[in-house]
């Protein structure tokens, strides 16, 4: 017998009267005269339960019998603390009693059937985040506090009583139970109050590392404040999360509400589960409201699963991202976000450079393996998975990405997967978007990339959703602008099927694939589709391209577009005049000397500009500087090139094949082609 448990035995006396009718053979009682003596019993109890906050405890307890009575009885058990005394005199201590609301009784009502020793059962349950937290160990007695039953009975003056002694586990100063926070021993986080200690655990200079070992539930912890929220910046991490899972993770703080203010180090192989961030007027990130620093220091987002998270945003400050708000030097690998930034307030006053992924990247940022889906609302810069590319941001590359982000963008420059990339230099490779996009006023709008400037090479993209624009110009199925910077370029090996409709007065410049290549030398647009309708109220629609042009249209600006096809069904703007500008089955208006060679149309277009002088679609010859393209009619801004018209029958496929398109590229077995 454990020194703690005092295990009086009650005596019952079962009383049995005699009844006074005939009883039939099955209905007769065995008439029990012999006292049942009680034991409360709760399985694999410990001699004392320690518990680290907020973990429970539950216990299977019932009442056994030395002997069998012939009646049903019923047993209330329930905790009695006045015999908490009683137990320090026997045992000389001085322990206090556990708080009422450390535990809980499924049940305090056992039924004990006649004939049986065993009764039914109830549960008990030890709550450690009830219990203070002095360390110190609190008694529990458990007691039989009365007996009914129909037949007359008798309590002995003795008590059956179970002693259980529980105590909260303290933490260390640390915070963590186990670990030091080094590479070798990294701080283990297995509950709701580990994690909390996380901010606090992270030291200015250094870096600080943790592994999780069980999946944690922060639901009701809204006092998350997080780390490296000021400069220097100077608090690293490495945060394993060792495949485990974060529920419910709360973030409001006033400033950089996010996991880590600013991410320096690592956080990886973790999966977040409906977080929530409320953003009230500044940049804001799950992970952080900022990575990496612009003095160099790194930060890496690898093999991170982000499932049903909410960013509520009120006011205008720009750089909120479903991982990052601003990144630095990051890498991101293999990220999966769901995600939807809401306009909390509802008045339409939102951030601007919001994304699925990071809303403001400079240089030293790769995205490798990414996919974001949900929504999202922004004033300007808006992008699936990339916000704003800066201007000073080097040699950005995305490879093997995809979006399908909704977009509503109040003002310009919006993407499904890249609202602005003002990049010297950008990659986008085998990625693609697949949400709609919707801007309420102003201009370039695309269904892969809003804005592009700069050197860029984009290959093996498409985008396949529709753009929807209130007023604005510079509007295109896969990138609406690529305008006014230098150096050459590469669209290649790309395709887009969306919808793009101009529904203002004022919107024109609508390309089936390219809004506007302006003023831009050296870029080479090959092997290349689009399929969606385009509808404007105005003028300048290209079935693959509106303008390709410089401010005079005599000069050479380097543009090339080759053995691509324009298979758009409807070309219409029923407003526009010749006089203004013109458009086109391939492109609307085109600098006379732009090489287009082994360009095709669909042969059943539904094509018209409005022009009540505009003649009908005609081949159009190849173009080159020693072949220019020739003003049709001789009238002013008139410069449509509308390609070659397809044969009767044609599918995209047929004449990709007939143009000896890269069948290692481009699956070419159904009617229209598909990226490997």
């Amino acid at each position: 017998m454990k020194t703690h448990r005092i295990l009086a035995l009650i005596g019952l006396s079962a009383l049995l009267a005699a009844s006074c009718e005939q009883e039939y053979d099955y209905q007769k009682k065995v008439k029990i005269d012999t006292p049942a003596n009680f034991t409360i019993t709760i399985d694999s109890m410990e001699d004392t339960v320690v518990l680290m906050s907020p973990r429970t405890k539950s216990f299977t307890v019932k009442v056994t019998a030395t002997s069998v009575a012939d009646d049903l009885l019923t047993l209330t058990i329930g905790s009695d603390p006045s015999k908490v005394a009683a137990y320090n005199r026997a045992h000389g201590t001085s322990f206090e009693a556990v708080p009422g609301d450390a535990f809980n009784l499924t049940k305090d009502q056992l039924m004990l059937p006649r004939y049986n020793k065993v009764s039914s059962t109830s549960v008990l349950t030890l709550n450690s985040a009830a219990m203070p937290d002095d360390n110190t160990a609190r008694v529990l007695p458990l007691t039989i506090t009365k007996i009914e039953g129909t037949s007359p009975t008798s309590l002995s003056q003795a008590d059956s009583t179970f002693f259980i002694l529980f105590r909260r586990k303290g933490l260390p100063a640390s915070g963590f139970e186990l670990g030091t926070g080094t590479e070798a021993d990294p701080y283990i986080i297995r509950n709701q109050v580990e994690l909390a200690c996380v901010p606090r655990a992270m030291k200015s200079g250094q870096k600080t590392y943790f592994k999780m070992e069980a999946d944690v539930d922060m639901n009701g912890y809204e006092d998350w404040v997080p780390a490296n929220a000021a400069s220097p910046y100077d608090m690293a991490i490495d945060f394993n999360g060792n495949g485990h899972k974060i529920s419910n993770f709360f973030c409001n703080a006033e400033a950089m509400p996010s996991f880590v203010g600013c991410l320096v180090g690592s956080i990886h192989d973790v999966t977040f589960d409906s977080p929530v961030i409320d953003a009230n007027g500044t940049s804001a990130g799950l992970l952080g409201a900022r990575a990496g620093t612009a003095d160099g220091a790194t930060a890496e987002i690898k093999n991170v699963t982000v499932n049903g998270m909410k960013i509520n945003v009120i006011g205008t400050t720009e750089g909120v991202g479903g991982l990052i708000g601003t990144a630095y030097n990051t890498t991101f690998t293999n990220a999966k976000v769901e995600v939807d930034i809401i306009d909390a307030d509802e008045d339409n006053k939102v951030p601007s450079s919001v994304a699925g992924a990071a809303g403001v990247v400079y240089s030293g940022c790769v995205f490798t393996g990414c996919e974001t889906k949900g929504s999202l609302h922004a004033n300007q810069r808006g992008g699936g998975l990339i916000g704003y590319i800066r201007d000073t941001a080097e040699d950005i590359k995305v490879e093997k990405c995809a979006s399908s982000m909704t977009i509503v963008n109040e003002s310009q420059n919006a993407g499904g997967l890249i609202g602005l990339a003002y990049a010297p230099k950008l990659t986008v490779t085998d990625s693609h978007a697949t949400g709609d996009v919707t801007t309420r006023a102003s201009h370039y709008a695309g269904g892969l990339i809003g804005s592009m400037n700069g050197t860029s090479t984009i290959q093996r993209c498409y985008a396949t959703g529709n753009l929807t624009c209130i007023g604005g110009n510079h509007n295109g199925g896969l990138i609406g602008n690529a305008a006014r910077t230098t150096g050459d370029s590469l669209i290649e090996d790309c395709y887009a099927t969306g919808n793009v409709t101009l529904q203002a007065a004022n919107g024109r410049m609508a390309g089936g694939l390219i809004g506007v290549i302006e003023n831009k030398t050296g870029i080479t647009v090959r092997r290349c589709y689009a399929t969606g309708d385009l509808k404007s109220e105005y003028s300048v629609n290209g079935g693959l391209i509106a303008f390709a042009k410089s401010g005079t249209l005599t000069d050479n600006i380097g543009f090339t577009l080759e053995q691509s096809i324009a298979w758009n069904k409807v070309i219409s703007c029923p407003t526009g005049s010749p006089t203004t500008w013109s458009s086109g089955a391939v492109i609307a208006v085109s600098n006379v000397y732009n090489t287009l060679t082994d360009n095709y149309r669909r042969p059943d277009m539904d094509f018209s500009d409005g022009s009540e002088v505009s003649p009908s679609i005609f081949d159009s010859p190849n173009v080159s500087a020693a072949a220019p393209l020739k003003d049709a009619l001789k009238v002013a801004y008139y410069y449509p090139y509308h390609g070659i018209a397809a044969p009767a029958g044609s599918t995209v496929s047929s004449i990709a094949k007939s143009l000896s398109w890269p069948e290692d590229v481009w699956d070419l077995s159904g009617d229209m082609p598909k990226l490997k």
